[in-house]
């Protein structure tokens, strides 16, 4: 094994990972305030290594309205008797009876700038704490595979040392990749457009050709990019542009993201690539939505999806000047710790996240379809390459594969629940690819299922599903569990997008119950489900609804805790007041008061019970529209079995109302079923 050197670092790091380091109660040892941090990363690499770890917004939420510098702590945590946890943390100045700090001042002081990543941090106790994340990684972990010290002179993730790590990467999963090949489909397939990125201007100057896909090579591969629009007014193509880029134009031209794309497909020894805003014409409402459509297998067919996951916008640029020193592992003696003596490196933990997860790129909705339906992803940072495909998730440190304690749980969710694992469990990854979708960002918000058909048309065919099946987000065979989705401060928006049973018509992170061990019993029955689509099922919707048959119960919503009703939530019966301690409602309630958290007007809901399971009962929350029998979902709710009296006063509300005629149809139900309900309902919810 190659010798290693310990980085150079100042007194006070070094003393952290020596015995005898003085330290507080809790443990802590004393460390720079984040003032002085800055001010020593470019002479100590591991303040280098904390600092570029910082999320730049947070860390000027974090200062601000201080004048003087926070206090900061360090303490190791073993992993194992060859691994640490290696943590910081700084809190403003008189937080928690804490002491002033060190205000220390500086003109060499160095601030987060956008060549940060976005962080191995977490903040909290109202902006007064940051957190950063390291690990501390034992010498035999330092050789391939696993870390890999980058050239001094690899400036730029462009750099030939990058592209040579990009090109084995690719050929490794093409030739070597069990689970790559075994999604590998149609190879013949190509696209309506690509962009021929091979054609040379006037002496030779770079330039890329539209062509139509129905002339390409059968046998030849494309590439497709991944990249956020932003608000460039770039070019795009429409009948103005087409004869000219048929004719062929130069790279030049491009916005930068597209330019560093041709250039980047062709070094990687590919021809044809594949980007939305010059492959799709965009004057032609029909041609758009007809490309939508064949979106799954744009991105599935792909031999390589190119990824511009930190930029913003078009003419941010997909190639990146970065620090290499800052890239590079941390190096550090260690001695007297809790864990065993020796030369350590020091990564950053949550590399993955920092750089993937959480990037600009990643916040869109369009791109997480596009990330999950591509076979394999060469994601541009602006610290490093990272590679994604079915098998591995790798970086230039890590060029072999991500360890485990670095490859965070939401890589592989990305990876293995969706285009890797989605055919394995028909129901939760399903549900699980939800929650991760909703709250992902759209320029338009009446996109909210055009952006996720790709994926649900790839799930359909995995699981052998109908198109039928699929209904606004939704399947049926997952229902009546389907509808109980809940949502996180959720707001409907002011334009119809899809009827309120479906988690579509919101926006907000979406989240699915725990599936029930054992469910006792279905309590409604789904009659008939009435759609009007636009164009087909994967597409814009113009109107839904779903008539049930089930058990219902009228009552006044009396308290809430907040806006969104989050519980517990106190509901007034004409038998009994009953309290859902577990309600969730799906947009802000209108007309609840600040000052009381009362209801200015007492809101009438309707209890629809859809399942029961072991310990609980969980339905949906309705309200009554003008027309009679019809209903709209307003949230969820569960009603627990452990709380004796409550599910007594529940089971006596949910016995009937004589009184109550808001219904399609009523029919006596004498089954003896638990809360013995005189009667079943029948009722529209649109």
């Amino acid at each position: 094994m190659t010798e290693l050197i310990e980085s150079t670092l100042c007194q006070t790091c070094k003393a952290i990972f020596q015995a005898g380091a003085i330290k507080n109660e809790s443990g802590e040892i004393p460390h720079h305030g984040l003032e002085a941090l800055a001010a020593r990363a470019s002479k100590c690499h591991l303040c280098l290594t904390i600092f570029m770890s910082i999320d730049p917004e947070a860390y000027q939420t974090f200062r601000r309205g201080s004048m003087v510098d926070s206090v900061g702590y360090a303490w190791i945590s073993p992993i194992a008797r060859d691994q640490a946890r290696l943590k910081f943390r700084y809190v403003k100045p008189g937080v928690h009876g804490q002491g002033s700090g060190h205000a220390e001042a500086s003109s060499s002081r160095m601030t987060p700038t956008s060549h940060s990543s976005k962080t191995s941090l977490s903040l909290s106790e109202a902006d007064t704490t940051l957190v950063v994340e390291l690990i501390l990684m034992n010498p035999k972990y330092a050789v391939e595979p696993g870390v890999r010290t980058i050239d001094p002179r690899s400036v730029n993730t462009a750099s030939k040392e990058s592209f040579d790590l990009a090109r084995q990467w690719i050929q490794d999963c093409t030739f070597n990749h069990m689970k790559c090949s075994v999604n590998e489909t149609n190879t013949s397939w190509k696209p309506t457009h690509l962009l021929d990125v091979t054609v040379r201007g006037p002496k030779g100057a770079p330039g890329v050709k539209l062509v139509d896909g129905m002339f390409v090579d059968p046998l030849s591969e494309y590439v497709t990019l991944s990249h956020c629009w932003g608000r460039s007014k770039s070019i795009r193509l429409h009948k103005g542009t087409l004869s000219a880029l048929r004719q062929g134009v130069s790279v030049a031209g491009l916005p930068k993201t597209f330019a560093e794309a041709c250039t980047t497909v062709e070094r990687l020894g590919f021809r044809y690539l594949w980007i939305d805003a010059l492959c799709i014409m965009h004057d032609k409402e029909q041609a758009v939505l007809s490309e939508i459509a064949q979106m799954h297998k744009v991105y599935s067919e792909a031999t390589l999806n190119i990824a511009a996951t930190s930029s913003r916008e078009d003419a941010s640029g997909l190639i990146y000047s970065r620090n290499v020193t800052a890239l590079q592992p941390c190096i550090v003696e260690v001695g007297g710790v809790g864990i065993d003596d020796g030369m350590y490196k020091i990564l950053r933990s949550t590399i993955w996240h920092d750089l993937v997860d959480s990037s600009p790129l990643n916040q869109r909705a369009w791109a997480f379809q596009e990330r999950c339906l591509a076979k394999r992803t060469l994601h541009f940072t602006r610290n490093e390459l990272l590679w994604e495909c079915q098998q591995m998730c790798c970086s230039e440190v890590f060029p072999k594969g991500l360890p485990a304690t670095m490859g965070p749980p939401s890589s592989q969710e990305s990876v293995e629940f969706f285009s890797k694992r989605i055919h394995h469990q028909r129901h939760g990854n399903w549900h699980q690819l939800v929650k991760m979708y909703s709250p992902k960002r759209l320029t338009y918000s009446s996109d909210k299922l055009l952006a996720v058909a790709g994926l649900a048309k790839q799930y359909m065919a995995r699981n052998r599903l109908r198109e039928a099946d699929y209904l606004v987000g939704m399947w049926r065979p997952q229902l009546p569990h389907a509808f109980l989705w809940r949502v996180e401060q959720g707001r409907r928006p002011t334009q119809y997008r899809a009827p309120t049973w479906s988690w579509a018509s919101i926006d907000g992170e979406v989240k699915y119950p725990e599936p029930a061990q054992a469910m006792r019993e279905t309590c409604i029955e789904i009659i008939e489900i009435n759609m009007k689509y636009k164009q087909d099922n994967f597409g814009l919707v113009e109107s839904g609804s779903i008539q049930v048959r089930g058990f219902m119960a009228r009552g006044l919503l009396r308290r809430t805790h907040d806006y969104w009703g989050q519980t517990p939530c106190v509901i007034q019966c004409t038998r009994a007041q009953i309290e859902l301690e577990n309600a969730s409602f799906d947009d802000r309630l209108p007309k609840l008061s600040e000052a009381s958290g009362m209801l200015t007007e007492q809101l009438e809901v309707y209890l629809l019970p859809v399942i029961d399971v072991v310990d609980r009962v969980e339905g949906l929350l309705l309200c009554a529209t003008m027309k009679k029998g019809e209903f709209r979902r307003i949230g969820s709710f569960d009603v627990s079995r452990y709380d004796q009296v409550n599910w007594d006063r529940f089971r006596s509300v949910m016995k009937g109302d004589p009184d109550m005629d808001n219904y399609q149809e009523r029919l006596d139900h004498t089954n003896g079923y638990w809360f013995a309900s005189d009667y079943t309902y029948t009722i529209n919810i649109i």
